[in-house]
């Protein structure tokens, strides 16, 4: 019968409770004659007693059938405890346990039962041996003193039977205080071996202590999401035939630009935006030639007069004969001593006249615009470049409707938005706006803090030791006026990590299983999701101690 399944009874004989005994056992005491059919029992999961026929038949055919169980560790450990069968015998031989109750002794408890007893037994054979022979002297001499009062020798005898007597009764109190010990042992040793070492206390989710132990870096904590529009920019450059690359980016530096940084971003911004502008026409002419003409020389000079009549109606073919007329007249005045200042006014004026025929041509002429595009890439451009590269700013690509995501970014507000920068390329050359550049359109963005468990699945632990606790040893005593019984039993043993980050100065211990452990190699790293199926201790803790089991 399969240990697993096999039904236990508590027995009732006389006073005292037997039991949990297995049904095997039971059987056997029906068969030994130490049970009756009355035998009040209580099958293990029961709440009444009840006769032991209710479970178990009775009559001179009973036969009993066993098969071998399967035992376990605690059947084990009780067969080991069992009385062998010659002992038993002379327990029953001895008188020192009734058959019912023979079974309550253990090999340990039985060998020092019949131990004392068989000492008392030697003590009382030697006593009896020489009253044996005191009694074969007083009868040799009753027969050799003829006549002698009979009561002498009874007296004598009377005597020597008292003495033996006496000793039989305090065995037979030893034998009961004995047995009492025994009784009170075995009760000791059953709750110690019932005792629970309960899984050590102070220990808490793994998840639950990473996160309160989170470091949070305030310049790599929160997420920035956005879209950007760059449909003015391609409507830009569209009337020059040029497409957007597929590559844009978003930047987001760790601090606002530096000057120089934003002195550079200001003059990509300026140049992109002439060469990009739409070609010029007559009217755009007129406009920028009169802004020109506000800062003319007023003078009450004749040659002043004509010069500004000249300039009347002026169109961009007759600009450079304008220019020469002006310098002309600056060097003639320059020779009279009256028109000198005016000479000079003039000279600045022609300056700004070239200015503008530079433009002029800047406009109107592709060819002028790659020059002067190439001319600041390879100047004010690559610096630019060269600073981005060596920023240290968070970057991630957008995706085609100019959706983003940045990651692991300091926290950016509306007073911080010059810390994002958006990059095209246009024709093979990568250029940088701000994000409220006149090239873009009105952006989206929203600033918020990162989960808690994005943030933790970053963090790593290393394994600094491996650490056991527990395994101590414990017992129970009973010391008596002249015995002492002794039961011994090892607590679990834990096993642990101790395990640290980087930047740590403390550590944490995580319970973990034997296969994690056996695993585990100092100096590698656990991942969190790792950790968080195990309990963390602030140190390697053991189980309490049951009550009933002392440390030794």
């Amino acid at each position: 019968m399969d240990s697993a399944c096999m039904r236990h009874f508590s027995l009732l004989i006389g006073n005292e409770t037997r039991g949990p005994l297995t049904e095997d056992e039971v059987l056997a005491m029906i068969s030994e004659g130490a049970l009756t059919a009355d035998t009040p029992c209580l099958p293990e999961g029961a709440q009444d007693w009840v006769p032991l026929s209710d479970h178990f038949k009775f009559g001179v055919t009973l036969k009993l059938k066993r098969s071998k169980p399967v035992s376990t560790e605690v059947e084990e450990e009780i067969a080991a405890s069992r009385l062998d069968p010659d002992t038993r015998r002379r327990l029953l031989l001895y008188a020192l346990a009734e058959p019912a109750s023979v079974d309550t002794f253990t090999q340990v408890q039985a060998m020092l039962a019949l131990a004392d007893h068989e000492k008392n037994l030697s003590s009382t054979n030697r006593l009896h041996q020489m009253v044996g022979y005191v009694a074969l002297g007083v009868m040799i001499a009753v027969g050799l003193v003829a006549g002698l009062s009979r009561g002498i020798g009874g007296d004598i005898l009377a005597f020597c039977s008292g003495t033996i007597i006496k000793e039989e009764v305090n065995s037979r109190k030893s034998l009961q205080q004995l047995r009492s010990e025994l009784s009170h042992f075995a009760e000791l040793k059953t709750r110690a071996e019932r005792a629970v070492f309960e899984k050590p206390v102070g220990g808490s989710p793994g998840l639950n202590v990473l996160a309160s132990r989170l470091n949070i870096d305030p310049y790599s904590s929160f997420s920035l999401r956005g879209q950007v529009d760059t449909a003015p920019l391609t409507r830009k450059i569209a009337v020059w035939a040029l497409k957007l690359d597929a590559d844009r980016r978003v930047y987001v530096l760790r601090e606002a630009p530096s000057p120089r940084a934003s002195e550079l971003l200001s003059a990509q911004a300026a140049i992109l935006d002439e060469v990009l502008s739409p070609a010029l026409n007559e009217a755009g002419f007129a406009q920028l030639f009169a802004e020109v003409m506000s800062t003319f020389p007023s003078a009450t000079f004749v040659e002043a007069g004509r010069l500004r009549a000249e300039a009347e109606g002026m169109r961009m073919s007759g600009l450079k004969i304008f220019i020469d007329r002006v310098d002309f007249r600056a060097q003639a005045a320059s020779t009279q001593s009256a028109q000198k200042a005016w000479s000079d006014q003039l000279l600045a004026f022609s300056e700004r006249l070239k200015a503008l025929q530079e433009k002029v041509y800047a406009m109107t002429s592709p060819v002028a615009r790659g020059q002067r595009w190439s001319a600041f890439s390879s100047g004010q451009g690559a610096e630019l470049a060269a600073w981005m590269l060596t920023s240290g700013a968070k970057e991630a690509r957008l995706n085609p409707d100019g959706t983003f995501v940045v990651t692991a970014i300091s926290g950016i507000n509306a007073d911080s938005l010059n810390q994002v920068i958006i990059s095209a390329r246009i024709a093979g050359d990568t250029v940088f706006f701000p994000w409220n550049s006149k090239h873009l359109g009105a952006g989206k963005w929203a600033s918020e803090p990162m989960a808690k468990a994005f943030l933790i699945d970053r963090e790593r632990y290393k394994v600094i030791d491996k650490v056991t606790a527990g395994g101590r040893t414990y017992y129970t005593t009973l010391q008596t006026g002249t015995h002492r019984f002794v039961y011994k039993r090892n607590s679990p043993q834990w096993l642990y990590l101790a395990l640290a980050r980087d930047s740590d100065k403390d550590t944490v211990f995580a319970m973990v299983d034997e296969k994690t452990y056996a695993a585990a190699i100092k100096g590698s790293t656990i991942t969190p999701s790792e950790l968080a199926k195990f309990s963390l201790y602030p140190k390697a803790e053991e189980s309490l101690r049951p009550d009933g089991l002392y440390v030794e």
